[in-house]
């Protein structure tokens, strides 16, 4: 039997955690046109490793997805939030540094654009 108290709660901390992401989503791009438009290269650089964090999140859940479920741990909401936390910790950590190198090649176009509009 479902207890109505756990599933109001489970919906409550889904509506939650997507309006995170859509913040996230949201604070992604003003970082961007903030970077773009004050031209400042360390908030561009800054916004293009975050970019590069979100990519790898996406890959990591996609990845995570594919394995088969045990019964070790076993299935609940909370099990979903820790692991999307972790894999979360997870891309913000190999995005860091030189990670995959996807976010310094979107810097550097995105900075030759700034440069280029600076000579307009």
């Amino acid at each position: 039997m479902i207890n109505p108290i756990n599933s109001d709660n489970n919906i409550q901390m889904k509506a939650a955690l997507d309006n995170a992401k859509a913040t996230q989503d949201k604070s992604f791009e003003e970082m961007l046109q903030k970077a773009s438009a004050g031209k400042d290269e360390a908030k561009l650089r800054e916004a293009c490793a975050n970019l590069e964090s979100v990519f790898l999140n996406m890959m990591f859940k996609s990845m995570r997805n594919t394995v088969e479920k045990s019964d070790l741990m076993g299935e609940s909401f909370a099990t979903g939030v820790y692991e999307d936390m972790l894999y979360e910790k997870f891309a913000e950590e190999a995005s860091k540094g030189k990670g995959l190198g996807l976010g310094e090649l979107l810097y550097k176009q995105l900075s030759a654009n700034i440069k280029r509009d600076e000579e307009e």
